[in-house]
């Protein structure tokens, strides 16, 4: 199996990280990489963290729910891609990226540097719903509070949508409905994923058979 990048974007809160737990829990191969955890872990371990001179600049960006320059994004994320690559994962899930053309051109520079195939994926939300969940994850963070929360979608609107309006119109980027149930909304990411990556006779994880 070629290995294969998988880039889920969408409004904050819409289920990325969700759907990226769950595809890597059902596949052995797979590793998920959350551009948002890691800046975050960047955060909180200061200058022992690998990323700390490549991310310390930007954390107040952060903290107020801007979205951070492309060039240090990128070179954190084909950092991280080339290791799990080398390390033999098959399906790498990157959780909120890319956030701008920018940032889909790196990911196509790293899938052919890698030979990995490039998958997008857009799980869509209503604001409402996000503003919901957002009050209801309650750990503690800077960018769950209604106002950054705001300047979060505000940036989705900018920078995120245009890309994902380029993708839907070439038919390059996976459609999936973040309002149903999170177990229904994976039966159908799994099935997309598996029919683009994975031979047609492997069976699907238990989970997905729910």
């Amino acid at each position: 199996m070629q290995p294969t990048i998988l880039g889920i974007i969408g409004k904050p809160l819409a289920g990325k990280d969700t759907q990226a737990d769950l595809l890597v829990a059902a596949h052995p191969e797979a590793v998920k990489i959350s551009t948002g955890h890691i800046i975050r872990a960047v955060r909180e371990e200061g200058e022992t963290h690998r990323f700390w001179p490549v991310l310390e600049p930007y954390l107040p960006m952060m903290e107020q729910g801007l979205k951070l320059p492309d060039e240090p994004i990128l070179q954190m994320l084909g950092d991280v891609v080339r290791e799990q690559v080398a390390e033999g994962k098959k399906l790498i899930v990157i959780a909120g990226s890319p956030r701008s053309f920018e940032q889909l051109d790196g990911f196509r520079a790293i899938a052919e540097e890698t030979g990995s195939k490039l998958m997008l994926m857009h799980i869509d939300a209503t604001n409402q719903e996000t503003y919901r969940r957002s009050a209801l994850r309650n750990e503690g963070r800077i960018d769950d509070t209604p106002a950054v929360h705001a300047v979060r979608l505000a940036e989705y609107e900018t920078h995120v949508r245009p890309v994902y309006e380029a993708l839907q119109s070439s038919g390059a980027i996976i459609e999936i409905d973040g309002m149903r149930p999170v177990e229904e909304i994976f039966r159908r990411v799994e099935q997309e994923v598996r029919r683009r990556t994975y031979e047609p006779e492997t069976s699907l994880p238990a989970m997905a058979k729910r």
